[in-house]
């Protein structure tokens, strides 16, 4: 019996109008990914950072990869892609 593959959303991510840092291919961890994508989801840093009650530098060094974030933060992030993933089809 052949496996079946698990067939993930395509998540297309641009932040050109939005203020989202982004990490360096060397350190863009799952966590700063989703921030990433959160941060253009919800239209810029100041806002993600507002939404998830946290200062924007910590969030900032988050967002980068310079540091993991917070296991709620993260899972607020998740819960913001999730939700705008569900709303429309695609994260962004």
């Amino acid at each position: 019996m052949a496996k079946e593959r698990r067939k993930s959303a395509v998540i297309k991510v641009t932040s050109e109008d939005v203020d989202c840092p982004i990490a360096p291919a060397a350190h863009a961890t799952v966590y700063a990914r989703t921030l990433h994508i959160a941060c253009v989801i919800l239209g810029g840093i100041a806002q993600l950072a507002n939404h998830l009650k946290v200062d924007k530098g910590s969030l900032e060094g988050w967002i980068t990869g310079e540091a993991d974030p917070p296991m709620p933060v993260f899972l607020a992030a998740v819960e913001v892609v999730l939700l705008h993933l569900g709303h429309t089809g695609q994260a962004t």
